[in-house]
């Protein structure tokens, strides 16, 4: 149980007692107490299919029904990775110093529940190995704001980063040796970087981090000379859908990693702005994937109706100081992502990363 939740069945004296206690500094410890997390069940084992019917061999075909049970699935995990973004997000922009530690600490406390768990190690299905990186990732990510703000708390982070390693390294081995050959380089592999890469940087493991930076480097090297990644267009009507869904961890693992002082990595951030022009002009007008893939997109066009799907623009203008796609940002800040840290302006916005030297490496 997290040390941060509320605790029921208070006995009359021992309320007296608290109140006693808190006449002092009531504001900071109350907060806290109101905004922690609520126990949630660490998710241990996930066994789900295909949200796609089996015979679309372009995985474009929806199963509602097994689609529903996909979503029901991972819906705990899910509600548990924003919990901990609303958090963290708060600690992190709180100016009172008790209050920030208070609420880092109950962020922290709660993924310590889940690592001393083993939360995520019990991956029953292929698809259950495909959608737990996206997760852990942003958990690591959630756990490194927090974690930055706690002086303390030695053991429970040994143990948390314990846990995040083995489940890094069991990323990796499935995307090395059991993903699908498709899998295995498309946006499934760059949600697997950003993951393996934010717990490298964590742990300063240069095992998981090389392996980041050479997805990354992959992805990239992968796309076409117009900017479109390959895989994503098999995808058909989905193809735009699933290139902006690649280039979310894709674009923010590389900003990530240079951000701790390990460079781009040899990753070609001109051929990124060709990918990241091509998908921006695609979002503007569908009709240019259209014709590439010859299905119509599901994607609405236009910025303003997708910017669920473009937090990935903070961290790439912070890489590039693109100006083309900077004026896109005017009007849709703050940009939010609960997988990339909940307020990805907070933490990318108008911000300059220099990717030039690989000063940790």
């Amino acid at each position: 149980m997290s040390n941060c939740s509320q605790r029921k069945g208070l006995r009359p004296n021992m309320v007296a007692s608290a109140v006693i206690v808190l006449l002092g500094g009531l504001s900071s410890v109350s907060y806290a107490k109101e905004q922690c997390l609520d126990d949630r069940e660490p998710v241990v084992s996930l066994d789900f299919g295909s949200r796609y019917k089996a015979d679309s061999k372009s995985r474009s075909d929806i199963d509602t029904e097994s689609d529903a049970e996909v979503t029901n699935a991972l819906k705990t995990i899910d509600v548990f990775i924003q919990d901990l973004t609303r958090l963290v997000g708060k600690a992190q922009t709180e100016e009172d110093p008790e209050k920030q530690v208070a609420m880092s600490t109950c962020v922290l406390d709660a993924v310590y529940d889940w690592a001393k768990a083993d939360a995520l190690s019990d991956l029953r299905t292929m698809n259950a190995k495909l959608a737990a990186p996206a997760r852990l990732g942003a958990i690591a990510i959630a756990y490194a704001e927090a974690a930055s703000l706690i002086p303390d708390k030695k053991v429970e982070k040994q143990v948390i980063e314990t846990w995040l390693q083995a489940r890094a390294r069991a990323t990796m081995n499935f995307f090395d040796n059991e993903a699908t050959n498709g899998a295995s380089r498309n946006n499934l592999r760059a949600w697997a970087s950003l993951a393996v890469g934010q717990i490298g940087i964590i742990s300063k493991q240069m095992e998981l981090v090389d392996w980041s930076i050479e997805s990354n480097r992959t992805m990239i090297a992968g796309s076409a000379d117009d900017g479109s990644l390959p895989l994503e267009m098999r995808r058909k009507k989905y193809a735009l859908h699933y290139q902006l869904h690649a280039l979310t961890p894709l674009v923010t693992s590389i900003a990530m990693l240079c951000s701790a002082g390990y460079g781009n990595g040899d990753a070609d951030l001109a051929r990124l702005g060709t990918i990241a022009n091509f998908t921006i002009e695609g979002v503007n007008n569908p009709a240019i994937v259209e014709a590439l893939v010859g299905a119509h997109q599901s994607t609405e066009p236009g910025i303003k109706a997708n910017t669920a799907s473009l937090a990935w623009l903070e961290p790439y203008v912070s890489l590039t100081e693109d100006k083309s796609i900077s004026g896109e940002l005017a009007g849709l800040r703050p940009l939010r992502n609960s997988k990339l840290g909940g307020d990805v302006t907070r933490i990318y916005g108008n911000k300059r990363i220099d990717c030039s030297t690989d000063a940790v490496r």
